[in-house]
């Protein structure tokens, strides 16, 4: 299955092409969220991080399926 991934602010990855904001990710059938997080490297706890999928949040435990749109936003803190 394919999904697409938007990174956010500082996930964005710089590649020699440009600056990465959006790539597709093939998983196996059955991934859950946490697996997308392990191949991009992006280390949990989650409370840094909003997961969003098809515009709703999601845990990290949650069940992808093919065509899926994802975002990885860090959280935001300070005042």
């Amino acid at each position: 299955m394919v999904v697409e991934v938007n990174l956010h602010t500082i996930l964005q990855h710089t590649s020699d092409k440009g600056t990465v904001r959006k790539l597709n990710m093939t998983l196996p059938p059955g991934a859950i969220l946490a697996e997308v997080l392990d191949r991009l490297e992006i280390p949990l706890p989650e409370e840094g991080l909003i997961l969003v999928v098809n515009g709703k949040t999601a845990e990290a435990t949650s069940q992808l399926r093919d065509g899926d749109i994802i975002h990885l936003i860090p959280a935001l803190s300070g005042g």
